[in-house]
């Protein structure tokens, strides 16, 4: 079960009776309760999630009715995408030393986010990012590795037709603050002139070629002192 779907299970109840109707309303709430939790203790939903009780937000659950009422939980979308597209950056990364793989980050409103993915709010502006200094060069294809170039598109477009509710983008972004996984301050500033590698990955004999000679690149934001932009993939709820 996606997390964005969301949670309708027949209540079956043990009608005596010796049980109150105020006793009957309890134990519904208590089951569809757990029912929820239970699917978010197994990783199957997102801790985040809306209550809809007959239709009406947020209401109860012993407000149900017990003939033909309706509890719904509506799990947070935002949340399982950015989890899955997290690991689905890691798991398309080269790792040679790992250190890539382990520098894959999310800013949610801008912010570094520290708890897990499944606990994103609804409604935020999400940024996955690598923060390695060579994260531009394996994107655009600049840096031969044992993976194909365009981790972030990649990712973008596959999350996109997973998650239909969800708008992916990419970007390339600053950052500002922190330190990547090998200890070195962020932004990562340009030492000289970026170099253009003429490495071009092919597609169709997945292999690596060389289409040029490597030269320093004449782009303005490609030269000695400008701060790197990074790659990013940006998720967000269309009409949150």
């Amino acid at each position: 079960m996606r997390w964005s779907n969301v949670l309708r299970e027949q209540i079956h109840l043990n009608t005596a009776k010796a049980l109150s109707s105020a006793a009957l309303h309890e134990m519904v709430a208590d089951q569809c309760r757990q029912n929820r939790d239970d699917l978010i203790a197994q990783g199957s939903a997102s801790p985040v999630y809306t209550t809809y009780v007959d239709g009406k937000r947020d209401a109860a659950e012993e407000t149900a009715m017990l003939q033909g009422g309706l509890v719904v939980y509506v799990f947070s979308a935002l949340a399982q995408a950015a989890n899955w597209a997290l690991d689905q950056c890691r798991k398309r990364s080269p790792v040679r030393s790992g250190a890539y793989r382990d520098s894959w980050v999310i800013l949610v409103d801008g912010i570094a986010w520290q708890q897990a993915p499944a606990k994103i709010p609804k409604g935020s502006t999400v940024w996955i990012v690598n923060t390695m200094p060579y994260a531009r060069k394996i994107e655009v294809g600049g840096m031969r590795v044992s993976v194909p170039p365009g981790i972030v598109e990649a990712v973008r477009q596959a999350t996109q037709r997973r998650f239909g509710s969800i708008r992916a983008d990419k970007a390339y972004k600053p950052l500002q603050g922190g330190r990547d996984a090998r200890g070195e301050p962020i932004p990562y500033v340009l030492r000289q002139a970026g170099i253009a590698s003429g490495m071009s990955w092919d597609k169709k004999s997945k292999t690596w070629s060389r289409k040029h000679a490597a030269y320093a690149s004449n782009r303005a934001d490609r030269q000695a002192g400008q701060q790197m932009l990074y790659p990013t993939l940006i998720l967000t709820e269309p009409g949150q």
